[in-house]
């Protein structure tokens, strides 16, 4: 009889608890839904769905219509009824993110398109997006998933992810323009894949922390604080870390193709 009335107890604990997650990731989405209706960005349409695995899906309709002094933006429980993009957000991830530990840009970010993400964007069945439509994700994460204003993106070394060999925060990406801050550990490699090695757009790498030794079109170079690389489209370029200290530096991506 007492070990029925343990294990019933941990039922209901555990009933408890997973309501009281389903309930906070439910508060924290709404968070970023009460802020966005007060963006400026807000005045453009857009409608997407949330899902959080076991926790549950929502669906987010920016009508791009004034609501008093603010825009609406509705929140409702299930995705879309019609077929549209997805954000799919492990519950740890929409965590930090709504700490200020990690920002959604980074959360989706990766080298490859076949690479893992703790954050993702995928199209329900049915939806075709243009290239337009998919050109206006990234920008649109940035606004929605960054609450205040001025939008204020926290950097360093325990707010980052790994790709192209070194820990990452994306600031910003949208059609024409990617910025990230890198820190390269010592020993570490970055962009030793061929196949990342040659970007269709320009590139600055500007140097804020020690010095970084590379390779620029078969060419040895180092980068050093205070120092600024430019690296023209489809040139081969290839960075390591040979001090005993982390290096950084920062990466803007521009022009046609970025």
């Amino acid at each position: 009889m007492k070990s029925s009335k343990i294990v019933l107890t941990m039922i209901a604990f555990l009933v408890a608890s997973q309501f009281s997650n389903a309930q906070k990731t439910a508060d924290i989405i709404n968070s970023y839904v009460t802020d966005y209706k007060k963006d400026r960005y807000a005045k453009e349409a857009m409608r997407f769905g949330i899902e959080v695995p076991n926790k549950g899906t929502w669906t987010v309709n920016v009508t791009g219509k004034k609501s008093g002094k603010d825009w609406e933006v509705l929140l409702s429980k299930g995705l879309p009824k019609t077929p549209t993009f997805v954000y799919k957000i492990e519950y740890p991830t929409l965590v930090a993110i709504h700490q200020g530990k990690i920002n959604a840009l980074t959360a989706q970010g990766k080298a490859f398109s076949g690479d893992y993400t703790p954050m993702s964007v995928y199209n329900m069945k049915g939806f075709k997006p243009t290239r337009a439509e998919e050109d206006k994700i990234n920008p649109f994460s940035f606004h929605f998933w960054t609450r205040g204003f001025p939008e204020i993106i926290p950097f360093g070394a325990g707010m980052t992810r790994r790709a192209h060999g070194s820990n990452f925060t994306v600031f910003y990406y949208e059609k024409g323009l990617r910025t990230a801050w890198y820190r390269v550990l010592p020993k570490e490699k970055v962009r030793h894949d061929p196949r990342e090695q040659a970007m269709p757009f320009p590139i600055m790498v500007i140097g804020i922390k020690g010095t970084t030794q590379g390779t620029v079109d078969g060419k040895r170079v180092s980068l050093s604080k205070g120092q600024t690389i430019f690296i023209p489209p489809f040139v081969h370029h290839k960075w390591w870390n040979e001090t005993k200290e982390a290096t950084e530096a920062i990466l803007v991506m521009f022009g046609k193709g970025a």
